[in-house]
């Protein structure tokens, strides 16, 4: 996480627009029936920024990009959700996160501190609700490794290129 991808994100995320009505076609095309209630229940911001990820994930892979590829960078965030933070409140949430530790601060439990917690953890969050829904494997092991040190995710077994494009548009 580095502080302009964070101030950016802030400010795309305080405007209420849905996404736009082809971002949603295209989006719901992508995503299998059990997926796109994960999806659909996001705020319209993790939405937005969910179809820029894949967006920018399918214009640097090219021709190459596979179907897999965009989405798991559609669901890459959906366990964000479960923590129930405005966006005011995952804006504060970031720094315990940075100067504690997100494993640290994942361990959080009671009250909004667990709110925080579960911020903290919204990628294993999100890979537990995308196996019980019998969602996208690749986008549940994306899920849960996408904040973790960049060398264990050569233990996906992914193309370099792919987690290379998944990553840089996440933190564009």
């Amino acid at each position: 996480m580095n502080s302009r991808h964070l101030v950016r994100r802030f400010f795309a995320a305080i405007r209420t627009s849905e996404p736009r009505e082809e971002d949603a076609d295209w989006t719901q095309a992508l995503l299998s029936p059990q997926e796109r209630p994960l999806f659909d229940r996001l705020p319209a911001h993790d939405r937005r920024h969910a179809i820029a990820v894949a967006t920018a994930v399918e214009t640097e892979l090219g021709e190459g990009c596979e179907k897999r590829w965009l989405v798991v960078a559609l669901l890459h965030d959906i366990g964000k959700q479960q923590a129930d933070l405005s966006v005011v409140e995952r804006a504060f949430a970031t720094i315990p996160i940075l100067f504690i530790g997100r494993q640290k601060v994942g361990r959080w439990t009671a009250g909004y501190c667990g709110r925080v917690g579960k911020y903290a953890r919204h990628g294993e969050i999100g890979a537990e609700e995308l196996r019980a829904a019998e969602g996208s494997e690749d986008a549940a092991a994306w899920s849960e490794a996408h904040h973790n040190a960049r060398p264990t995710w050569a233990a996906l077994g992914w193309p370099e290129e792919v987690i290379r494009a998944l990553d840089a548009a996440d933190n564009a």
